[in-house]
């Protein structure tokens, strides 16, 4: 619970007037003022579109939700926010690229704001109309190519963060029918 939350609630609870209120009555109160605070999102989600090969179906996937850096109250708070660094919706994103388990696939992501209710969703961006451009995007365009990429410049003797053993190199763009690290613990 968010330190804004919080002082959301406390001043319903300190409220003089809880005297003459029924304990339901009051609970209602903290409940829709913490889809109030809540409804101003610091929250981001990861959508992305992901398939195995060229002639594989497509699918769409959700990750999150990650922290954004600003407070997501309009679309022009959202478009400052991608401006700045949004490191773990960014990397896990990045991970739809390709299926690190094979080496093949392609895949592409963006962020969106994450609401709890539809109702949020429509006031954040009523007016501005981009939800609807996102949706087709999302629908109608196929993935690019992103593809592996080369990790032959990385620095070795890279632990393995599950098992602790040393990774063997082996780029995914250079060297496609290498074998991978595949650590029991990661599953």
């Amino acid at each position: 619970m968010s330190k804004h939350e919080i002082n959301s609630l406390a001043k319903i609870l300190s409220d003089p007037e809880n005297s003459s209120r029924t304990a339901e009555e009051i609970a209602e109160l903290c409940i829709s003022a913490l889809d109030d605070a809540r409804s101003a999102t610091h929250r981001l989600a990861v959508v992305g579109q992901i398939r195995f090969g060229p002639q594989e179906p497509t699918h769409t996937v959700v990750l999150g939700p990650f922290r954004a850096p600003l407070l997501l109250r309009d679309e022009d708070r959202f478009k400052a926010a991608l401006e700045r660094p949004c490191t773990a919706a960014r990397d896990a994103g990045g991970h739809l690229a390709w299926d690190a388990k094979t080496g093949r696939g392609q895949g592409r992501f963006l962020l969106a704001p994450a609401f709890m209710k539809p109702r949020d969703a429509w006031d954040f961006y009523r007016g501005a109309g981009p939800a609807e451009t996102i949706v087709q995007a999302l629908a109608e365009d196929r993935p690019q190519h992103l593809g592996p990429a080369c990790i032959c410049g990385l620095k070795d003797a890279m632990a393995c963060q599950f098992c602790g053993d040393p990774y063997v190199r082996h780029c995914p763009l250079h060297e496609p029918g290498a074998e991978i690290h595949r650590c029991r613990k990661a599953a």
